[in-house]
């Protein structure tokens, strides 16, 4: 999906919603975003757990993207205060960002996230480079055949990064503990998937300025491979 069309609000907007933690919330968000069919299942959420089925959740998704202005779906994530998944990760997109607080903001975090991308490339060079760059790369195969629900909580496995890893350097490199301690600091990557199939993920919001930032690094360092187009 990242590769396949421009990016937009519209596409962000739904990356927003899939990241949203639980059912409940997710069904409030539509009702008090004015969404009046939901009032019915949001107020049943509000006395006892549901649970969506997959297709129920899809059309959720796309009627808020699609059907609610911002300002409504400011109030709505005011009023319900949504968690996100993973928690502790903030939203960081180019429209949109969130912290967990219930505080939407139409504001780009892009230029953020680069900075922080370029703070650890420092620290770690060629290392993290060719770990971000496997992740991304992977996320977005992974993009071209699942929805972006199922990508945010399934990432790439270890062996396929390590993997790719060796493809861009031509070498064998792994991270560090510290490593991964750092970039999960900076919300740049977070451990997806379960104990049994554990992932690791970059949140699919900042991918564009992930890459553009991994770019703009390499150009600097002319032994690192280009960043192949998708």
């Amino acid at each position: 999906m990242v590769v396949e069309q421009q990016w937009s609000k519209e596409l962000e907007r739904e990356f927003l919603l899939s990241r949203v933690l639980r059912d409940e919330e997710l069904v409030c968000i539509a009702a008090e975003a004015g969404l009046s069919k939901y009032r019915g299942l949001c107020e049943e959420a509000r006395r006892k757990f549901i649970y969506l089925p997959e297709d129920l959740r899809r059309e959720l998704i796309r009627a808020c993207t699609r059907e609610i202005s911002d300002e409504k779906l400011v109030e709505a994530f005011g009023t319900v205060k949504p968690s996100l998944y993973p928690e502790g990760i903030p939203f960081r997109g180019n429209y949109y960002t969130y912290f967990g607080d219930g505080n939407l903001q139409f504001r780009s975090s892009w230029g953020e996230v680069k900075r922080d991308v370029y703070e650890v490339l420092e620290q770690g060079g060629e290392r993290i480079y060719a770990f971000l760059r496997a992740i991304v790369e992977l996320t977005e195969e992974l993009l071209k055949k699942h929805g972006p629900r199922y990508c945010y909580i399934s990432g790439p496995d270890y062996g396929s990064i390590l993997r790719r890893m060796r493809e861009i350097l031509g070498r064998f490199e792994a991270l560090t503990p510290r490593d991964f301690a750092m970039l999960k600091a900076f919300g740049i990557y977070y451990k997806s998937g379960s104990r049994r199939y554990p992932g690791h993920s970059v949140p699919l919001e900042i991918i564009p300025a992930v890459k553009e930032a991994l770019e703009e690094w390499r150009r600097t360092r002319e032994r690192v491979p280009s960043i192949r187009a998708p």
